[in-house]
């Protein structure tokens, strides 16, 4: 006979359960199902990284989360998710850092800049745009002809091989 003890109830928050076993308690957020849009969102950033946020900001689907325009000889840097990050946290980062932005961004700036994918402890995937002190008008004009090129490339992809609508050839 298990000598567990499970509690389970419903906290005064309709999204949030509360669970109790051997005495710890772990919180669940449970999320709405509602569709999910894109929008585009004002907020609050350091002058010296403004450009490249908002030059970030032109890809689709894209979200900026974090951002810092350096100090103490360190460059400006920019952490961002991408994709359905809610359904597939690494797919659509990993394919849109690995297969489009990083080469890109290299072949247009050199080592100027930088992309990579980073987890935290909590297990949250964030890519990090990371340039280099001095190349921040480089960056931001790369930025902003890649995402140009790539809103093109999109709208031709959205096309499946036999044909039909999709939101891209994976999805066909």
């Amino acid at each position: 006979m298990c000598s567990c003890s499970l509690v389970a109830f419903y906290s005064e928050f309709p999204m949030v359960t509360v669970i109790e076993l051997r005495g710890q308690f772990n919180v669940r957020l449970q999320m709405a199902t509602h569709e999910q849009t894109w929008v585009k969102v004002n907020a609050p950033v350091d002058a010296g990284v403004h450009g490249i946020v908002s030059s970030l900001s032109d890809f689709p689907s894209l979200e900026t989360v974090e951002s810092c325009e350096g100090s103490n000889g360190s460059g400006p840097w920019v952490c961002f998710r991408y994709g359905s990050y809610w359904e597939h946290p690494w797919r659509d980062l990993t394919e849109f850092v690995l297969g489009y932005i990083a080469p890109r961004l290299a072949a247009s700036v050199g080592d100027d800049a930088s992309v990579r994918i980073q987890t935290t402890p909590g297990g949250q995937v964030f890519g990090e745009l990371n340039v280099r002190p001095g190349a921040t008008s480089q960056v931001e004009a790369a930025l902003r002809d890649l995402a140009r090129d790539f809103s093109v490339s999109q709208r031709h992809s959205s096309e499946c091989c036999d044909g039909t609508s999709g939101t891209s050839p994976r999805h066909c």
